[in-house]
């Protein structure tokens, strides 16, 4: 799992068809603190995440298949959980 911080949503104009109504994420990688440590990358959102939640996003792609019902999607990653704030 990776901790990490979203950005912003994503739209795409052309995707696999196992993305039609998805909603996509770009979170950064972030340590304990949020500082970023890693580049952004995309996440499907079921949970509704807001901009600058942080959240826990899981990279089992076989998972997140699943949730998209559909064992041949690209998809990887996934928005499993948000982070309360201190």
């Amino acid at each position: 799992m990776i901790h990490a911080r979203v950005d912003g949503h994503c739209t795409a104009t052309i995707a696999h068809p196992s993305l039609k109504g998805q909603r996509l994420v770009l979170c950064t990688p972030i340590d304990e603190d949020g500082r970023a440590i890693g580049s952004p990358i995309a996440a499907i959102d079921t949970l509704g995440a807001g901009r600058h939640s942080r959240v826990f996003i899981t990279t089992d792609g076989s998972w997140t298949q699943g949730t998209v019902h559909d064992d041949s999607s690209p998809v990887r990653n996934q928005v499993l959980g948000l982070i309360d704030e201190k």
